[in-house]
């Protein structure tokens, strides 16, 4: 079911730095000028891109950034990312 009217809208639940429940949510949707766009929003808040359908970049800022977040995690504490296999819908 999707709640914000996105195309492959994909929800987790996780939780914020003070402890509470907090859905976090992906999918696709229009920009203003009508491009499709991969988007996240957290909680109710707003949405924002993170790669337009025509980026030529290989790796969107916003994806790149916590990718090298979580490396920095792993650097600081020595425990290892998990990865675990989904299966696609």
């Amino acid at each position: 079911m999707t709640t914000r009217g996105w195309q492959k809208e994909r929800t987790i639940t996780t939780l914020d730095t003070v402890g509470r429940r907090v859905a976090v949510t992906t999918g696709l949707t229009r920009d203003p000028e009508g491009r499709l766009v991969a988007v996240i929003a957290v909680g109710d808040g707003p949405t924002a891109i993170f790669r337009h359908l025509n980026d030529l970049d290989d790796r969107p800022e916003l994806v790149a950034n916590a990718a090298d977040t979580a490396a920095d995690l792993h650097t600081m504490t020595g425990i290892a990312p998990v990865r675990q296999l989904r299966r696609r819908r």
